[in-house]
């Protein structure tokens, strides 16, 4: 698994990262067992980067657990440890970016997680809250906690890409350019907008921008959606119609076909991977297998490079993938609200 250098305290970060939210149970059940095959999968890969966060119900729990029990197969130095500050519940009551919660979550976190530092704290969602109190409270903490070695990157992560930009910016003008920002959602099938806004994030001085879910959130893949999610409903029947082509294709092989994606999630992934103007995709896995078809996505993707060629080796493959996009075009600009109208 190919790395991504960072800055010079030797935060060398996979082109690949586990998302660990799916361990909260909001994508289905996540037993024990199956998080620890997981992990030790993904690490046993190369990748190296696993992202949780106080709002994941009991994910930072799960993998600390986890994290503690493979300890003698994978140091602490063999992996890096990103989380979140701030958000500890869906509504806007439940966010707190007060210098005091900031550490004392900081502090939390490094226990749940059985670790003595952690490598990358993000503000979680930061759309949710008066710019002020991200850059004028809660970063101002972190960038302390750093100074002090208990966390070694700082940053933000959040749906909207202008509140992102604009938090960026202002840091780079207060000589505090932040060290990471995630973008969940905002790279996949349906929506590509994080293309527009990857340099501009770059010229805020931002090292390290990821990019998150490239299933956006559970949508772009055989599985029911989550009643949860967010999409408006004209999007989800969209990528039903997009099932609906794999399966009519499956049936039409009568057999899993080597020369292309069998199923939206491994075009999505295929997709997503392809892109590499971030310098960390993050893909939410809870079994072996997850693990292992989103190494085969990478793979796939760095060989068809999509996004940019946007060709498949074989004919049929191609159709389909022609078939998906052609779908989802009347999306490509559409984002949900974020916060939700009922947050």
């Amino acid at each position: 698994m190919p790395g991504t250098d960072i800055a010079t305290d030797g935060l060398s970060l996979s082109k690949i990262g586990l998302g660990c939210g799916v361990f909260s149970g909001a994508y289905g059940p996540a037993p024990q067992g199956d998080i620890e095959k997981a992990i030790r999968a993904a690490l046993s890969s190369g990748i190296n980067l696993v992202d949780t966060s106080p709002y994941y119900n009991d994910s930072e729990i799960k993998l600390g657990q986890a994290l503690l029990k493979l300890g003698k197969e994978f140091p602490r130095s063999s992996y890096y440890i990103c989380t979140k500050v701030g958000r500890y519940g869906y509504r806007r009551a439940d966010f707190d970016y007060s210098a005091k919660r900031v550490a004392q979550s900081v502090r939390e976190s490094m226990r749940r997680l059985n670790t003595g530092y952690l490598d990358i704290v993000l503000c979680h969602d930061v759309e949710f809250v008066d710019i002020a109190m991200v850059v004028d409270v809660a970063l101002p903490r972190l960038f302390e906690l750093k100074r002090r070695g208990l966390v070694r990157k700082v940053g933000i992560s959040g749906y909207p890409l202008d509140v992102l930009l604009r938090i960026c910016q202002m840091q780079l003008e207060r000589g505090a350019p932040l060290d990471v920002c995630l973008s969940y959602c905002s790279f996949n099938l349906h929506c590509q907008e994080l293309a527009r806004y990857a340099q501009k994030l770059r010229a805020a001085g931002v090292e390290t921008i990821i990019a998150a879910s490239p299933l956006s959130m559970g949508l772009l893949r055989h599985d029911e959606t989550p009643e949860w999610h967010p999409a408006k409903p004209e999007l989800k029947a969209a990528v039903g119609k997009c099932v609906e082509l794999f399966q009519s294709r499956s049936e039409r092989n009568n057999a899993k076909s080597n020369a292309g994606a069998t199923s939206l999630a491994e075009l999505a992934e295929t997709f997503a991977f392809s892109y590499n103007d971030v310098d960390v995709h993050l893909t939410g896995a809870k079994t072996e297998r997850e693990v292992e078809h989103a190494l085969l996505a990478y793979d796939r993707a760095q060989r068809l490079q999509l996004y940019k060629n946007g060709m498949y080796e074989d004919a049929d493959a191609q159709r389909v993938y022609a078939q998906v996009k052609s779908i989802l075009k009347p999306f490509s600009k559409y984002t949900w609200p974020s916060p939700p109208v009922d947050a």
